[in-house]
């Protein structure tokens, strides 16, 4: 029997780390009523300088639309204290990174998982550097961790190794070697791995021809139907839902980055900032200079000292967005394919099946893409439908479902021949 998957979500995990944050944060504050109320008060103060300072760099990041920003710094700083109180660490990061909003924060999600030295966090980390377009280095780093999962017994795994070393596809073809693959990713229960063998044996196509073989290998894969679906790169997580940091996070930043876009978009707004912080840093170096040379003992300044370097950013910014225009744009191609037009789906599996800086590379996808199109008519995609399955892009090997597809492009060739 199994044993029990760890929560990734909830009460369980969140909980208790949020709890003890907020007794270490807020704690302090119990000393009010106690001699100590000098140390509670200057802890107050304390933490309300840290988060308003926090709150003008975050804004500061909103406006310049930095990924690295406080927010970010934040986040990470939480997801590792949860991490180390979770009790599944490993497979809390690789949630994390399948519903992280930015390409970079998901893989660092993933490398936090791959670090703990698990056969599922480098089978996952593997499979983003196999799919993520990262051409030949990431192919190598990508075979590389899933050798390294493999080995752990992990049978997916396994399999995948065995597809690199057929195709050679980070690493020097070993057709043995990936035969011996095969089999240890079959008899650990993977069932894909039991139909590729059975289809091998019975070609002759990867394996000796052996009927007999064959016919055993194909009751191995009857037995562990219904397979699993062959797993997809975890920073192909544009479907997937929202936790509740993301959730939170993601309102907080569109807020910022709505009113940091409504400021700057009109001429008065831009004014107001440009005037606004100018007017700040000389409010705030009279303050500073006047503090220093009167020699104040206190910090009731203080907040307004740190807002200095603030106010000079946030001039700069408002001087370097004034001219900037609206960036995003819509995605016309994937519009176009989900509303079921054949040419735009075929050419949307090719962006996937290629990758893009915008779209990571996904066979998978492209496979689901081609599919579409080549069930509307598409020749072209009919014909990447049969490479696919000829040489196990995205799909389980099959040479007599490449066959099917071949010939239906070529009967569509002369449909329009006539």
């Amino acid at each position: 029997m199994a044993p029990p998957k760890a929560p990734v979500a909830g009460p369980a995990v969140w909980g208790r780390p949020l709890a003890l944050l907020a007794l270490i944060l807020l704690g302090p504050l119990l000393l009010l009523p106690t001699p100590l109320a000098r140390v509670a008060v200057g802890w107050a103060g304390l933490l309300l300088l840290t988060f308003w300072t926090m709150g003008v760099l975050a804004f500061i990041g909103a406006l310049a639309g930095s990924e690295a920003s406080v927010l970010l710094g934040l986040e990470r700083l939480l997801r590792r204290w949860v991490a180390r109180l979770a009790p599944g660490p490993e497979a809390l990061w690789i949630h994390w990174a399948r519903q992280a909003h930015r390409s970079v924060q998901a893989r660092w999600c993933l490398d936090q998982a791959a670090r703990l030295g698990g056969s599922e966090g480098l089978f996952q980390e593997g499979l983003a550097w196999l799919d993520g377009g990262f051409g030949a280095g990431g192919q190598i780093a990508g075979t590389e961790r899933l050798a390294g999962a493999a080995r752990k017994g992990h049978a997916e795994a396994a399999f995948w190794y065995a597809e690199s070393l057929r195709t050679g596809r980070g690493c020097l073809r070993d057709p043995a070697g990936s035969l011996l693959w095969y089999q240890r990713a079959a008899t650990a229960g993977f069932g894909p791995a039991a139909a590729w063998l059975a289809q091998a044996c019975a070609s002759g196509d990867g394996a000796l021809q052996d009927p007999d073989l064959a016919r055993r290998w194909a009751q191995v894969s009857e037995r562990l139907r219904p397979h699993a679906p062959l797993s997809r790169s975890p920073l192909r997580h544009d479907a997937a839902p929202e936790d509740p940091l993301v959730r939170v996070g993601a309102g907080v930043a569109r807020h910022a980055d709505a009113l940091a876009g409504r400021l700057v978009a009109h001429w008065a707004g831009r004014w107001v900032l440009g005037v606004g912080a100018v007017l700040l840093a000389g409010l705030l170096l009279g303050v500073a200079v006047t503090f220093f040379l009167a020699g104040a003992a206190g910090l009731f300044f203080m907040p307004l000292l740190v807002l200095l370097p603030p106010g000079l950013m946030l001039a700069w910014q408002a001087w370097r967005l004034r001219r900037e225009g609206p960036r995003r744009g819509r995605d016309r191609l994937r519009e176009a394919a989900e509303a079921g037009d054949a040419d735009a789906c075929y050419r949307l599996g090719l962006s996937y099946r290629s990758g893009t800086s915008q779209l990571p590379r996904d066979e998978a996808g492209a496979v689901s893409w081609f599919r579409r199109a080549a069930e509307a008519g598409h020749r072209d995609a009919m014909r990447a439908m049969a490479q696919a399955y000829l040489g196990g892009h995205g799909v389980v090997r099959d040479p007599r479902e490449a066959a099917r597809w071949a010939e239906a492009a070529a009967r569509e060739d002369l449909s329009g021949a006539t």
